[in-house]
């Protein structure tokens, strides 16, 4: 039987036992609330004009330079499901204390709550990753006017499936953009990307080979019904009800090969090496792509020994030992 966890009116965590496959929209539990705001010493919240709405975010700024200079700025994008500005997870503020890293080495960094989270407008029911990149994009648009930002250095830092929002976002607008950053994104196809994740969770699992074949195969089969729009018969209604989404109809069909042609920008390629959600192979199949464009621009991949998904130092990488971490802050090292 499938198991659906909703927050308000919204999907927050898809159970389908029968297909081994769990769906917390990328992230775990990064989260449906906001139940305590991290703060950096100079940040400052800030409401952005988007496509019909606003968001809402935090600046944090350099400590030791005055407000009057120009600033390189970093735009951190969040990974899938419900995130807001500060994308906690079990715990750990990860955006909030990335944030306060990159401003100790002078960049002003803005995070903010994805469309219908937290405070900002928007609804999130029908959004797709290309809907989520037209909200980088009125961010840049918006960062590009302000006195203290250097409108010829600014990045895009995208965690996990906000790797693939900065991949389309800067695809779409080569000349606003400077830099893209990837930080455990993936680097196949997100139909491969969640099978990857299934069969690595029937081997924490040991089931038979019987029995990962055939959950294996349902799950084939939903990801074949989600993007044609056919083939739903013979499986549970309640599993349509929760996949048939146009965010996960986006995922499925997200192909990073075609969207690198286009991105003009140098990359950086950030990994952990304990990740399990996205595994280390995907930064090096970015950076493969990356060094195939037709174009000069540097590419840099930097792999983490012992840092996990979350960005923080971790003995298996599992996402079951996120909640007994005893480490909340972030691997230094990545900042």
């Amino acid at each position: 039987q499938a198991s659906v966890s909703i927050h308000g009116s919204r999907l927050a965590r898809l159970e389908i036992p029968g297909a081994g496959l769990s769906v917390l929209r990328g992230d775990l539990a990064t989260v449906s609330s906001r139940p305590e705001i991290s703060r950096n010493p100079t940040d400052t919240d800030v409401t952005i004009p988007a496509l019909g709405f606003n968001l809402s975010g935090t600046i944090t700024t350099p400590p030791q330079v005055a407000g009057r200079l120009r600033h390189p700025a970093v735009i951190l994008i969040p990974g899938s499901g419900r995130v807001d500005r500060d994308a906690r997870v079990a715990g750990i503020p990860i955006f909030t204390q990335l944030a306060g890293g990159l401003a100790e080495q002078g960049f002003l960094v803005l995070r903010y709550d994805k469309r219908g989270v937290g405070q900002s407008g928007g609804r999130d029911e029908s959004a797709t990753i290309q809907d989520y990149a037209d909200d980088v994009l009125a961010i840049v648009n918006w960062l590009r006017k302000r006195d203290d930002v250097d409108d010829q250095r600014i990045a895009l830092a995208g965690h996990s499936e906000g790797g693939a929002v900065a991949m389309i976002a800067a695809a779409k607008e080569s000349d606003d953009i400077d830099a893209v950053v990837l930080v455990s994104a993936p680097g196949t196809r997100g139909a491969e990307l969640i099978l990857e994740q299934q069969r690595h969770s029937l081997d924490l699992l040991k089931v038979s080979e019987a029995e990962r074949k055939a959950k294996t195969d349902v799950q084939e089969r939903i990801q074949t019904a989600v993007v044609s729009g056919v083939g739903w018969e013979g499986l549970p209604p309640e599993y349509r009800k929760a996949a048939d989404t146009p965010w996960f109809r986006s995922l499925l069909q997200f192909d990073p090969a075609p969207v690198m042609k286009r991105v003009k920008q140098p990359v950086l390629i950030v990994q952990g090496d304990l990740d399990k959600q996205v595994f280390p192979h995907h930064a090096d199949k970015l950076a493969e792509l990356a060094r195939a464009r037709d174009r000069e621009a540097a590419v840099e991949v930097v792999h983490l020994p012992g840092v996990n998904h979350l960005l923080v130092p971790a003995t298996t990488g599992e996402v079951g030992e996120y909640a007994t971490l005893p480490d909340k802050k972030l691997e230094p090292q990545v900042a």
